[in-house]
């Protein structure tokens, strides 16, 4: 394994609001700033954030995690030990623990960063491709098995693995998250579904999307429970109301298609698009759209996620740099 750390100094990005917004360079510079990543063509992708000291994210290029610690404006690499594992996704337990799934070597994997040191197991499933993850308030890691068409669960203490074959068959599972009440919720990116797994018991209840061809890739849930994702088909950021069992439709200005997505502070959904220079919002009190152009050169957001102070953060695999926009910032700009 190869530590790095790294200082780096903060460069400031002039941004554009669209769709009825304006802002005036000032507003951009202190609203965005990025970090640029100091491995060259890292490719970072996912990130995850453990309190707001600890920005890690996944460098796909180079096998590797990273991390970058704002405060003290450093950046330190981590060698995952597979060599061309394909890490996909990446989250942090509560205590602070990263864990990562590698598709091609088929493994789940954690990094302690007291010890500095990687732990990788087998999945029972050959081939799964291992895709997306989250954690449960227990601890458990939950994880789809992209090709092996199953949910996986993964007890740290224990070290064992339980797996949940999916009803139809090919589903294709992507995003994954957990509500408040423990159940499992993911999506069917070939299946058109969204399911629902019962840890308590292992059934696996599943809604059909109301339009086909949706090809939902990531998840999201907020604090009243509402599960949101998007649709490729429709342009369009959807929302499930369990209670109801109810589907919502609201099209993206612009015709985008959404990547990845990330819940905010007072009905915010944030969201990157696929083949895209923006990153997106939505405020679901008020129903209204809000997209942010990059227009300095060539960018590509991905991973996006919000800090405990209503940061937007997210991965630029174009410009290899994560970016920080200022929440409070953002949230001024919905009362124009």
């Amino acid at each position: 394994m190869i530590g790095m750390n790294v200082s780096v100094k903060n460069t400031n990005i002039i941004m554009f609001i669209i769709l009825g917004f304006s802002c005036s360079l000032s507003w951009s510079e202190d609203a965005f700033q990025s970090y640029e990543i100091p491995t060259a063509y890292s490719l970072p992708t996912s990130i995850a954030i453990y309190k707001t000291d600890n920005i890690w994210f996944i460098e796909s290029n180079l096998n590797r995690i990273g991390r970058y610690q704002p405060s003290a404006d450093v950046f330190s690499g981590y060698d995952i030990p597979t060599r061309q594992s394909m890490p996909s996704d990446i989250t942090v337990s509560q205590t602070g623990k990263v864990w990562f799934t590698e598709q091609d070597s088929n493994q789940l994997a954690v990094f302690s960063p007291d010890s500095l040191s990687f732990k990788e197991y087998n999945i029972p499933t050959i081939d799964s491709s291992p895709y997306k993850i989250t954690i449960d308030a227990q601890g458990n890691i939950w994880f789809t098995e992209f090709y092996g068409n199953k949910i996986g669960r993964f007890d740290p203490v224990r070290e064992t693995f339980k797996e949940y074959p999916i009803p139809t068959p090919s589903s294709r599972p992507a995003g994954i998250s957990v509500d408040r009440d423990g159940s499992i919720w993911f999506m069917e990116t070939q299946g058109n579904k969204l399911g629902r797994l019962d840890p308590k018991n292992g059934s696996i209840r599943e809604y059909d999307l109301p339009t086909p061809f949706e090809v939902p890739t990531d998840i999201a849930i907020d604090d009243a429970g509402a599960i949101w994702f998007g649709g490729r088909k429709g342009h369009s950021l959807m929302v499930f109301y369990p209670r109801e069992e109810r589907f919502d439709s609201y099209p993206i200005p612009n015709r985008g298609v959404i990547e990845s997505l990330a819940m905010g502070f007072n009905g915010d959904i944030f969201f990157t698009f696929r083949t895209s220079n923006k990153i997106g919002g939505y405020n679901s009190i008020r129903k209204e759209f809000l997209e942010i152009r990059v227009e300095m050169g060539k960018s590509r957001p991905n991973g996006i996620k919000v800090d405990s102070k209503g940061n937007i953060w997210f991965a630029d695999t174009a410009k290899n740099a994560l970016y920080r926009l200022d929440g409070d910032a953002v949230a001024k700009l919905w009362l124009r």
